[in-house]
């Protein structure tokens, strides 16, 4: 390839990367025109500490659930669901239940609403 074909190819590209960077893609919604599928106030609601967790989620599905993905990536405490009603609870690589003589701590459903104010 000689020189001249060579710059006149980088010119070429170049011109095509410039031009391309500069024209609007029409098929990408634009994210400050869609409306939020939640309303702020369940964001604050939720977040709130000071409120007690029955008061931050509709029931306990949700908690767990909220549990579920906030706490599980971080190695934070949540409940599985091993079978249908019974629930253990998952500490994650900081503290291995089970290990060591360590007994693992399940609880019934009833157990979780109970304890989380979702029942009396």
């Amino acid at each position: 390839m000689n020189q001249t074909h060579s710059r006149y190819c980088s010119a070429l590209l170049a011109g095509l990367l410039a031009s391309s960077c500069g024209v609007p893609q029409t098929n990408v919604a634009n994210s400050e025109d869609r409306a939020q599928s939640i309303p702020a106030t369940e964001g604050i609601k939720v977040s709130d500490t000071s409120l007690p967790i029955n008061q931050r989620f509709k029931n306990l599905d949700e908690y767990l659930g909220w549990l579920r993905l906030t706490q599980a990536p971080v190695d934070g405490a949540w409940y599985k669901q091993i079978r249908p009603g019974v629930y253990e609870l998952q500490t994650g690589n900081l503290r291995v239940l089970g290990a060591e003589g360590e007994k693992k701590k399940t609880f019934t459903r009833e157990e979780l609403e109970r304890k989380f104010g979702f029942r009396s």
